[in-house]
């Protein structure tokens, strides 16, 4: 209990969350918790396999991380790296890896170029998302807060934005601009000024 407690407290305060895996044992209940903890906290994330010298020779490294993707799915986005922790080996690059995660957390995205992002969604959407005929519509959004990435929406109704179209968004998003290792939060608001459609330059 208390080692759950202090393990949420760490979360918390953290920039960025280590999340060490034992490469000599599968991937336990309390790794589970833990993720869930991080992906709640909206935490940028590194993955790291430690003992990887006593795994490599029964699973490649491409293998593991399809197995920790199914295991760990809400931390499909934070990258993954193998160590060996006795010999430190890529302990510098994991220290290094934490320093673009933290910068990839504290950007702010220019307005113009987050609606040319989301102008882009737009096109690709191809109704995804819909609810009984309703499409989701974004008119224009704006970054309000780094670490998380926290981006607010002004749409047509907000029930539509269920979880399945937020991670298509945050996934379209995340390929298109320099977040692509962090998590998104993102915010809906019901729009309520009479907007066109939502394209780079609007507003800044």
């Amino acid at each position: 209990f208390y080692s759950s407690v202090r393990a949420a407290r760490s979360i918390q305060r953290a920039d960025v969350v280590l999340l060490i895996i034992d490469a000599a044992v599968p991937v336990s209940q309390v790794d589970k918790r833990l993720a869930q903890s991080i992906v709640d906290e909206y935490k940028g994330c590194i993955i790291i396999v430690n003992k990887w010298d006593l795994a490599k020779k029964v699973a490649a490294t491409s293998d593991y991380r399809d197995y920790l993707t199914k295991l760990l799915p809400g931390l499909r986005y934070a990258p993954i790296a193998f160590t060996t922790a006795t010999e430190a080996k890529n302990v510098q690059s994991v220290l290094d890896l934490a320093a673009e995660i933290f910068k990839q957390a504290t950007t702010w995205i220019p307005t113009p170029k987050l609606n040319k992002a989301f102008t882009t969604i737009k096109e690709q959407q191809s109704g995804a998302g819909k609810k009984g005929g309703a499409v989701p519509k974004i008119y224009y959004a704006t970054q309000v807060a780094i670490n998380p990435v926290t981006i607010l929406m002004f749409v047509n109704r907000p029930e539509l934005f269920d979880d399945n179209y937020r991670r298509f968004v945050v996934g379209r998003l995340q390929e298109m601009l320099p977040i692509e290792e962090v998590p998104v939060r993102l915010l809906a608001r019901p729009n309520r000024e009479e907007r066109t459609a939502i394209g780079p330059g609007k507003r800044n």
